[in-house]
């Protein structure tokens, strides 16, 4: 190990010896966000349980990048995530490494990106090896940061992107549990119009994963009536488009797509008793008309019942239903609570519930929306949207069993100001009138969510 250690000490030393040679610039950047947010029947829609929550959060993220050249740079992004007032280390939270509390200080940074950039010698193709964030036809199929390798290829007007991600390798001597990902882009752009295409292939081996796991195999059911499913030779294909269409006074989208693949279904000795199919569809459009001061959209999406993600999708659309700037939704799992054990935890969310999903994997779900922006100053820009909510397949609506396809009505108002260059103040308020399929309760109250938001880009 001396050896090791002597032999490493004097490559350093060479290193810092012919260092003038290697130029290196140094770039940086980030952003500073702070949230107070107040919310009402989030996680419930029951008014008459308390679920009444509020609180004030925290985020700074620093970008450094080591530029070597043209063709060469280091890109790496740090963040660290505060909740004002709490100190508990709950995974899924701001604030889950502490630091909220009197007292703050806490080991609460976080690796966001660590990826080398470069060119490969003698070729146009450019590389991105490391930890990255990156989006595949609008987070319908990915949009994450993941360990990965891309590699980009310049065909003007056409381009391609090929790409590896480690979706998952907790156990370096088996197989079974890992989950590769695999895909290949095709991009053109000529004038106002741009197209994609998005192949992509999730390999999952013999892990559970599958949103949803809608599963319900005859003589396959646990004692509670949950699907309990062990899935062998996982397989998960995504073939996707879509379509970009800008003039000055005119924009206008489409996105489609189609699940293929399956697994093989093992009772709990691992035998084979049967096998799925992944078949679900997602379609989206938006057209959006420019007239200053003002622009008008209309759109919606369709997901079908069947329809699968992949692990590191991740979609926003609306505030409540969607996950919108207060980075909470009616699908629960990321407002925090304290429960009867006084300890904080995560709420489960009345989507969460089996047969429809909201939040940014929507299932069953299907949306129409309405909204325009009026840009009141130069500083000063006011949004409403609306969106009517309903499943594709009718849900379990009350405790009797009766079904229902209408989720509600969702109301979302923005208001942006600028206080300075990169510097911007943002008031939400939204409210979601509930109908009858909301919950499984035949209580279903609406649901409220206001707050302000200041981002600082520099």
């Amino acid at each position: 190990m001396r050896r090791y250690l002597v032999s490493l000490i004097a490559i350093l030393a060479v290193v810092a010896l012919v260092a003038p040679s290697f130029a290196v610039e140094f770039k940086y950047g980030g952003m500073y966000r702070w949230r107070i947010q107040a919310k009402e029947n989030m996680l419930d829609a029951n008014s008459d349980k308390d679920d009444t929550a509020n609180w004030i959060d925290q985020r700074i993220r620093m970008f450094f990048d080591f530029i070597g050249s043209e063709n060469l740079k280091l890109v790496t992004k740090w963040e660290a995530d505060t909740m004002w007032g709490f100190e508990r280390t709950y995974s899924g939270m701001a604030g889950r490494h502490g630091s909220g509390d009197v007292g703050a200080d806490a080991v609460n940074l976080e690796m966001k990106n660590v990826y080398i950039d470069f060119v490969i010698p003698n070729t146009p193709v450019r590389t991105q090896i490391g930890v990255q964030g990156f989006s595949l036809l609008s987070g319908w199929i990915f949009e994450d940061d993941a360990s990965a390798a891309l590699f980009n290829f310049p065909l003007d007007p056409v381009k391609v992107r090929l790409g590896y991600i480690a979706a998952l390798n907790q156990d370096v001597i088996n197989d079974f549990n890992d989950m590769d990902d695999f895909f290949i882009e095709l991009s053109y752009a000529e004038g106002p119009l741009k197209l994609a295409g998005v192949l992509f292939y999730q390999y999952g081996h013999d892990t559970d994963f599958g949103y949803p796991n809608y599963i319900t195999y005859a003589g396959n059911q646990s004692i509670s009536g949950t699907p309990l499913v062990n899935k062998k030779d996982n397989q998960l294909v995504d073939l996707g488009f879509s379509l970009n269409y800008k003039l000055d006074w005119l924009a206008a989208y489409l996105n489609f797509v189609k699940n293929f693949g399956g697994y093989d279904i093992a009772d709990s000795r691992n035998n084979k008793i049967g096998d799925e199919d992944y078949k679900g569809w997602l379609i989206e459009g938006n057209i959006s008309y420019f007239m200053k001061p003002f622009t008008l959209n209309l759109g919606g999406f369709v997901a079908s019942d069947k329809f699968a993600y992949p692990v590191g999708r991740s979609h926003y659309w609306s505030e409540i239903a969607g996950i919108g700037t207060l980075d909470d939704n009616v699908g629960g799992a990321r407002q925090p609570y304290w429960n009867e054990g006084s300890s904080y935890a995560m709420g489960g969310g009345v989507s969460n519930r089996g047969d429809y999903d909201m939040g940014d994997a929507p299932r069953n779900l299907w949306t129409i929306w309405v909204g325009g922006t009026w840009q009141a100053l130069d500083t000063t820009k006011v949004t409403l949207n609306y969106y009517y909510l309903g499943t594709y397949k009718k849900v379990i609506a009350d405790e009797k069993g009766t079904k229902d396809d209408s989720i509600g009505h969702e109301l979302n108002l923005y208001i942006d100001q600028q206080i300075a260059k990169g510097f911007e103040l943002r008031l939400v308020g939204a409210y979601l009138i509930a109908d009858d399929a909301l919950s499984k309760s035949s209580t279903d109250d609406n649901i409220y969510e206001i707050g302000a938001q200041l981002l600082w880009k520099f």
